[in-house]
């Protein structure tokens, strides 16, 4: 942020971190070794609607390039637009490796393209008996948080077992240390 910002009262988004989404390709071992959850088999990017020519042709050559790649991982992608108008490239592959690529391809490339400051999350569903936890990567960040929705319940989530799981797997991805950052993604379509 220049001085004028700061004078004038202007931020700026932060840029998005992409990288640490690598970290999942190792963390998804303990995750599933130590403590029960696997793969769903989905993942996703939410984005904020383009509000210009410039930043839909980015979302849509970011579309077709993970479409493109999906294809030749054997896995599927779709377009959707949630409830709360919010852009989602959504991930369907059985192989964790590929939905942490794509994620990653997607992120990259809008970055790339001048559209990094559209990237609010990554969301990687995982299961466990009845359970769905939800890891959600913000872009902002750069940091893990987990959301686990307590099934039956309208918009009530298991806390404890979040804290618990963060705590569990500190060394192996970078959490968010705000806990009021620890934004729930009801109605998530991944």
């Amino acid at each position: 942020m220049s001085l004028l910002d700061a004078l004038l009262g202007r931020t700026r988004v932060p840029p998005a971190r992409t990288e640490p989404l690598f970290a999942l390709s190792t963390a998804i071992i303990s995750l599933e070794d130590d403590l029960g959850w696997h793969s769903g088999g989905r993942a996703g990017v939410v984005l904020r609607p383009a509000e210009d020519s410039f930043y839909a042709r980015a979302q849509e050559e970011t579309g077709e390039l993970v479409a493109l790649a999906a294809r030749e991982m054997k896995g599927h992608v779709e377009n959707q637009r949630d409830e709360y108008g919010y852009q989602w490239l959504i991930f369907s592959d059985q192989d964790w490796e590929d939905l942490v690529a794509l994620a990653h391809m997607a992120g990259q490339n809008l970055k790339e393209k001048g559209a990094g400051d559209r990237l609010l999350a990554a969301v990687f569903k995982l299961e466990k008996d009845k359970q769905v936890l939800y890891l959600i990567f913000n872009y902002k960040r750069g940091a893990f948080y987990p959301f686990i929705p307590l099934a039956g319940k309208d918009k009530e989530r298991d806390n404890a077992q979040e804290m618990r799981l963060a705590a569990l797997m500190e060394k192996e991805l970078p959490w968010e240390k705000d806990f009021s950052r620890w934004y729930p993604l009801w109605g998530c379509p991944v």
